[in-house]
């Protein structure tokens, strides 16, 4: 019997640190299978080693997100201007041999010592500019054969989903951006630009960033229909002090949703102010005149024109495919709409993100509203159902666009209460 209780408990001693092993062996494929993907980093720079073909996600502070995938053992340091906030980029390095890559990202040259910048690119006869406010520098040890960028096309990242990009690239000591050839590939999860570069000589800084291709045709189409904003203008020009009173005098509701600030902290800003001045100053100028004129980045904008939005100091209005921005001096546009339609949340929130980027389809919303596709579909067809958004088929997407011809976006912006 002792003999029979002994080889039993051997086994099930064996079978014991067998388990032990495949728990560790386990705990360490989700660690570096799958937790090492995505890393949190506190701040703006990170060092670290890649295996061959391991893929990394960093999300650095300031809504700032970085993704590489090596196809060689690679030692990486990067680092990001503490300036720099709401941007996204993924790397894919093509190498024969291992390399020591650097990349410092600052918002402008003159960040990275040069006294005088490069020349802009052109397009034809056409030069073109970039807001983007955000370039990457890059160096290796050794040459590269292929480099693959990828950028997030979206308003939260610096990017409209409504205007042509194109990424270029600057080698030092050339004179001049050059355009690299760029495609925009959609999914599910949104719109992405995608280039690459050849041939990196090793030991020579790259410089990176992102250009408008179509910024000659959106000033050209935007000086289309000034002439309609300046006769708009005239009814609504008003001083500063005049305008602050009648916001701190009026009787408007305001949902702050999850705001909570006062009235007063709203105002006392000082890139909020800086906004309110241009928008007086210049009833129905656009989205990217702003960013040009406030040097904020474009994620930084549309948060504080939310805020001014929430509080109706600033209405806003589509002109063609841009967003012009007023005085806000209606009454809430929400009581134009069914009453059905404003007793639910979700279904105004739909809309405006339907407003705020047509174009949108069905997906995009369902993944930031984390809601069941069948719900945001029950919601989108009561939209339809009430002609406040309209459908275009483009491919296999059913593309979303709010219907401009329906009462509640032809309600005047500019109509004293």
């Amino acid at each position: 019997m002792k003999l029979i209780y002994s080889r039993r408990w051997r086994k099930s001693s064996f079978c014991l640190v067998i388990l032990i092993i495949i728990l560790l062996e386990f705990n360490l494929f989700i660690y570096y299978g799958i937790a090492r993907k995505d890393r949190y980093v506190s701040g703006y720079k990170k060092k670290t080693e890649l295996k061959e073909d391991e893929e990394v996600k960093f999300h650095f502070s300031s809504n700032i997100q970085f993704g590489i995938k090596s196809g060689v053992p690679t030692s990486l340091e990067i680092e990001y201007n503490k300036n720099i906030e709401n941007r996204e980029t993924y790397l894919k390095i093509y190498n024969d041999n291992p390399i020591s890559l650097q990349i410092n990202v600052k918002r402008s040259m003159e960040d990275f010592g040069f006294s005088k910048n490069p020349n802009e690119p052109k397009k034809g006869e056409d030069q073109l500019s970039s807001d983007y406010k955000c370039i990457y520098q890059i160096v290796s040890n050794s040459s590269i054969d292929k480099i693959k960028f990828e950028f997030k096309k979206d308003l939260e990242y610096g990017l409209d989903p409504n205007i042509e990009y194109s990424l270029a690239v600057y080698e030092e000591d050339e004179k001049s951006w050059e355009l690299l050839e760029t495609e925009e590939i959609s999914d599910d999860s949104g719109i992405y630009l995608k280039s690459s570069e050849t041939d990196l000589k090793a030991n020579t800084n790259y410089y990176v960033t992102i250009y408008e291709v179509s910024n000659f045709v959106y000033v050209w189409i935007w000086g289309s229909i000034i002439a309609a904003i300046g006769i708009i203008s005239l009814g609504i020009a008003i001083s500063k002090t005049d305008f602050i009173h009648y916001l701190k005098t009026r009787s408007t509701p305001i949902e702050k949703g999850a705001h909570r600030l006062t009235l007063d902290d709203v105002l006392e800003n000082e890139n909020r102010n800086k906004i309110i001045d241009l928008i007086l100053n210049e009833p129905g100028i656009h989205f990217n005149e702003l960013l040009r004129r406030t040097e904020l980045a474009a994620g930084n904008l549309v948060w504080h024109l939310d805020i001014l939005e929430t509080y109706k100091i600033i209405g806003k209005k589509r002109i063609s495919n841009f967003l012009a921005y007023f005085p806000y001096y209606q009454k809430n546009p929400i009581s134009n709409l069914d009453l059905k339609l404003s007793k639910s949340d979700l279904t105004l929130e739909i809309l405006k993100m339907i407003e705020k980027e047509p174009g949108i389809w069905n997906s995009i919303i369902t993944q930031r509203q984390k809601v069941d596709h069948k719900t945001i579909h029950y919601h989108i067809s009561k939209l339809i159902d009430l002609e406040l958004v309209i459908t275009k088929k483009e491919g296999r997407k059913k593309k979303l666009f709010p219907n401009l011809d329906s009462d509640y976006f032809n309600a005047h912006i500019i109509n004293k209460e």
